[in-house]
């Protein structure tokens, strides 16, 4: 058996410089370096400056990085058996890509912009969103009974999509030509018409409370909350809801500050949640929490446009039915520096509230029967104090929902 660190043997075998092709499959391996020999473990292929294909197949590959290589245009990785982690970055040039049959569960960590084709059939991905490549023709994630979500709201080119054999319930295509041939589930109900909708984005730092936000907007629990300041969002989300005849839809985003991603991929992340919503969005809350000072800057990441339809809210300020206390905060915060006030003037306002947790069962591991009156207790209690933020937000977001615009970032993705 070839226990040789794939990396070393990859090195010695293929010169960056030179290569064109790479093409590696089970049964070379085997006649290089023995008949029960395969190539196990993580592979990087980096600064390949004239690599235009990259195919391995049937190989026990587990983790694969795939960097600057300006000329690549096509890879295909079908049958890696034990892959689960894919990365490909700076590849500006790649139009193919197939990793179907692998054990791949997402997809997120792709910088692919100028793709047309994707296989990622008989994989496990759950979330696939491709809002980051508008040039998409063809899709195929079918024979993937674990996708329960699909978003293909930025491909206006897409012309064939094979979903069957998934566990999607609904799909999008409202932004899709009209021609798109579509291969789907049984009972999976596509939306065509194109209503009227407020787009509200929801931003912030990790653990500021964003996704509980989203949960008290919708009146769901479908968005996951966490107490303890850990990052539950991976990529986005969207929930829809509507109030007092006007229908919104919420986009909950990855934390800005998410310390086991670079800037990059946390952008990258971002702008597929405002990429999702093509025709523009009516509102930006921030959500900051006790580092105000620290998380307004998250604004950086978007143009200057951005202010006049951004709204702060404060989180996690038990007085938020108090004005007089909420005042004194306000003149506080602006009180700590020249750029707080500018940006304070430049927003809708500072929105107070207080979100305080529904799940304390999901938190709290004491199996102390003699506490669940009082747990229950205190989830009714909170769940009233959220309904009353519920109240004022929305309220808010009637006020200033204004016509959508297109909001940009400001960092290249």
């Amino acid at each position: 058996m070839f226990k040789q660190n794939p990396q070393k043997w990859f090195d010695k075998t293929y010169f960056k410089d030179k290569e064109e092709n790479i093409d590696i499959k089970k049964g070379d391996i085997r006649n290089i370096l023995g008949r029960k020999s395969n190539l196990h473990g993580s592979l990087k292929i980096e600064d390949f400056t004239k690599l235009k294909s990259i195919n391995l197949k049937k190989l026990k590959l587990t983790s694969l990085e795939i960097i600057n290589c300006s000329q690549l245009t096509r890879v295909n990785l079908s049958e890696h058996i034990k892959l689960e982690n894919l990365f490909i970055s700076k590849c500006p040039r790649l139009t193919k890509l197939d990793c179907s049959h692998s054990q791949l569960n997402e997809l997120t960590n792709l910088d692919v912009s100028n793709l047309i084709e994707l296989d990622c059939s008989n994989t496990l991905i759950k979330k696939l969103s491709l809002n980051l490549c508008p040039d998409i023709i063809r899709l195929n994630c079918s024979n993937n009974n674990k996708l329960v979500n699909l978003d293909v709201s930025n491909c206006f080119k897409l012309k064939f999509l094979d979903c069957s054999q998934s566990k999607l319930t609904k799909l999008d295509l409202r932004n899709c030509p009209e021609s798109i041939e579509v291969i789907k589930p049984p009972g999976c109900v596509i939306t065509r018409k194109k209503e009227k909708i407020k787009n509200i984005l929801i931003i912030g730092c990790t653990g500021s409370g964003k996704s509980t936000l989203a949960n008290v907007l919708t009146g769901t629990e479908d968005f996951k909350e966490s107490e303890y300041g850990v990052s539950k969002t991976k990529s986005f989300q969207k929930g829809d809801f509507e109030w007092e005849g006007t229908k919104y839809c919420a986009i909950d985003t990855i934390g800005i500050g998410n310390t086991k991603l670079s800037i990059k991929l946390v952008s990258n992340r971002i702008a597929e949640g405002v990429l999702s919503i093509p025709e523009g969005i009516s509102q930006v809350l921030l959500v900051v929490g006790k580092n105000f000072t620290d998380e307004i800057n998250t604004l950086g990441l978007f143009g200057s446009d951005i202010f006049g339809y951004t709204t702060i809210v404060r989180t996690k300020f038990s007085n938020f039915k108090n004005r007089d206390i909420c005042e004194k905060d306000k003149e506080k915060l602006c009180g700590e520096s020249e750029t707080n006030v500018k940006i304070v003037k430049s927003c809708k306002g500072i929105i107070y509230v207080d979100n305080p947790p529904i799940r304390i069962f999901d938190f709290d591991d004491n199996d102390d029967d003699d506490d669940d009156d009082g747990k229950e207790a205190n989830i009714r209690i909170n769940r009233r104090t959220r309904e009353k933020s519920r109240i004022i937000l929305l309220d808010h977001l009637k006020k200033v929902c204004q016509e959508e615009v297109q909001i940009h970032m400001g960092i290249d993705v």
